[in-house]
């Protein structure tokens, strides 16, 4: 035995060499058990990876594209059909990637040697920003859609021909979106509950109001707040996106449909073609060889397009903070008037604060039209519409 006194151990040569013996068995032991743990571990790594990549991703959306029919003549309107299916989330995206035009942006029109058409103009879309107030400061946003999960979204392009001048042959067309994911919304709030909140958290911090003084202040405008959110609880609310809560973008390319364009029939020989020229009425009581001239030919194809015209104009109030400040200038709201003469999808173009763009924007609101008019039928029509805010002395609004 190497230990004949364990009080008094008295260290040899052999104790030595067994103390070494015994660390380099503890340590190669524990590194054997150390690569097992790592071997272990990555080889459970590896099949979560393999298990991922067998996986099939689940689409974001989906774009399918479609059209009426395959064969047009060169002067005819080619339509564009457009569904939208999206996944499984609710997304929040940009108004103008799915509004009627901004979807639409970024087509692809290629000829039958895979030679891609350029466009006689682009496609484009406004996307303005606007500055939404929200818990005491302004947001800078843009306006947004809630885009719910599994929901279709069918948009419309009436004519590609308007900006695609094809020719006679075979073309593929095709369309991409890139879409836009933000993480927050905010939902502006009608101004006169705006103003009133504004008033309440003044009466909180004035220091000349104390007790049931107070009290009965804030008691009588969180009654006023209530009927106002009441009377205005059924009105649309625009959805606004923070700039900065951009999540990232997907790139969605939709399927590829073909569209064969064909020259236009000449008349059989010797007869007179039936149609009228464009712009001219059949009833038109111009003598057979007396030719138009110019002025003639505008002045009736102006006849046959009427632009919209306020039916009941609703002024727009001076905002009480404008006024104070001393703010004024001119507003423009952007709006599509609908067939039935109502305002829809108003967005402001301008961002002079202090309320006026709100208050524009609630005067259009409550205002109502006469449609356009095209060959003597309402259509939808979207104009630009500019408000005044103008202070003068003493007698301002």
């Amino acid at each position: 035995m190497v230990f004949l006194n364990i009080g008094n151990p008295k260290i040899t040569p052999k104790f030595i060499a067994l103390c070494l013996f015994l660390s380099v068995v503890t340590l190669a032991g524990c590194l054997s058990g150390m690569q097992t743990t790592t071997t272990a571990t990555q080889t459970a790594t590896d099949e979560a990876a393999s298990d991922a990549e067998t996986e099939t991703p689940t689409a974001l959306a989906e774009l399918q594209i479609s059209t009426p029919k395959t064969n047009y003549t060169v002067k005819e309107a080619i339509p564009l059909e457009l569904n939208i299916q999206n996944g499984k989330f609710d997304l929040l995206v940009p108004f103008f990637s799915v509004a009627t035009k901004g979807a639409f942006t970024q087509i692809t029109v290629k000829d039958a040697n895979g030679q891609t058409v350029k466009p006689k103009h682009a496609i484009t879309q406004e996307n303005p920003q606007k500055y939404v107030p929200n818990e005491g400061k302004t947001v800078r946003c843009i306006q947004g859609f809630e885009l719910k999960a599994s929901a279709n979204e069918e948009l419309k392009f009436k004519d590609i021909q308007k900006y695609y001048q094809l020719q006679p042959g075979t073309y593929t067309v095709t369309l991409s979106i890139e879409l836009e994911v933000y993480t927050e919304s905010l939902t502006e709030e009608h101004p006169e509950i705006r103003e009133l909140k504004q008033d309440m958290a003044r009466i909180q911090k004035d220091p000349n109001l104390q007790g049931a003084a107070k009290q009965d202040a804030l008691n009588y405008y969180q009654e006023q707040l209530k009927f106002i959110q009441e009377r205005h609880k059924d009105t649309a609310k625009a959805i606004y996106l923070p700039v900065k809560s951009l999540r990232g973008k997907a790139s969605l390319i939709s399927n590829s449909i073909t569209v064969t364009v064909e020259p236009e029939a000449e008349p059989p020989t010797g007869q007179i073609p039936s149609q009228t020229p464009s712009g001219i009425n059949k009833s038109d009581p111009a003598p057979p060889n007396e030719s138009l001239s110019i002025k003639d030919i505008v002045a009736r194809r102006a006849a046959d397009w009427v632009a919209p015209k306020y039916k009941t104009k609703v002024d727009a109030k001076y905002p009480k903070r404008a006024k104070e400040a001393e703010k004024g200038g001119r507003v423009t709201l952007q709006v599509t008037i609908d067939e039935n003469g109502i305002p829809q999808n108003i967005v402001a173009l301008t961002n002079l604060g202090f309320g006026l763009e709100e208050a524009a924007i609630e005067a259009l609101k409550n205002s109502t039209f006469h449609p356009a008019m095209k060959d003597g039928k309402p259509i939808s029509n979207q104009v630009k519409i500019p408000y005044e805010f103008a202070i003068v002395g003493d007698n301002a609004p």
